[in-house]
């Protein structure tokens, strides 16, 4: 289930949590992971955010049948595309279907640029090999792991990095939020402008009946270069 902090008045509701809401069956790369969430990229850089607890490390090769995700190799290459939230001491970290992605890079276009990545992927991270911008967007909604409350913000963990994002001014969240997984709707208008719009959504595990296959090295299967089948 998910409860709902509204920013006028962090009123808490509950909802069905729609985590296995995409339909359908696809492959990909897992290129995020966090909260209970696999972030699955296919070959086009598209990413997608599933609910499933598996044991599975970046690069795993997966297929998606709804809330079932099943490994079948290991891959050190993808694509990904997103939006690049903010750039913090050498890291990039990108809105992706979904999720909060870490991409470790020596430069990055300003926050609300849309891009196609190619990146490898070892040592549990992503590292950017090209990019191509494609547009502008300056509003997503992401989920992530609340690692900090403070005055007026609220500190996310993205593959073992940071991130700080600014409240409406005004608004102050529960310190019990923290090591909780929670849906964030950001507006980015420059490096020093990303802070929450309108809600907080937190999710809790009662439903978390997503299947788990597949260990800690991606399954079997052989390794493999090359994204998801798309």
């Amino acid at each position: 289930m998910r409860k709902k902090l509204l920013a006028a008045s962090i009123l808490a509701t509950a909802a069905l949590f729609p985590g296995n809401a995409l339909a359908g069956t696809f492959s990909g790369v897992v290129v995020g992971k966090g909260g209970g969430n696999l972030a699955v990229a296919a070959k086009s850089g598209l990413v997608r955010t599933v609910h499933n607890r598996a044991n599975l490390r970046l690069g795993a090769r997966v297929r998606v049948d709804g809330g079932a995700v099943r490994s079948f190799g290991v891959t050190h290459r993808a694509r990904v595309r997103g939006v690049v939230v903010r750039r913090v001491a050498g890291t990039t970290f990108l809105a992706a279907g979904g999720s909060l992605l870490a991409m470790r890079a020596s430069s990055a276009p300003a926050a609300g640029t849309v891009v196609n990545a190619n990146v490898a992927i070892g040592g549990g991270e992503l590292r950017q090999q090209s990019l191509q911008t494609m547009g502008h967007d300056d509003r997503v909604t992401v989920q992530a792991t609340v690692t900090a409350v403070g005055p007026g913000t609220i500190t996310v963990t993205v593959s073992g990095q940071q991130l700080t994002l600014r409240l409406p001014a005004g608004i102050q969240l529960p310190a019990s939020l923290v090591g909780q997984s929670v849906t964030l709707n950001v507006k980015v208008e420059d490096e020093n402008e990303v802070e929450i719009e309108n809600e907080v959504e937190v999710q809790n595990e009662d439903n978390d009946d997503g299947d788990h296959h597949g260990g800690d090295d991606g399954g079997h299967g052989g390794d493999h270069d090359g994204g998801g089948d798309g």
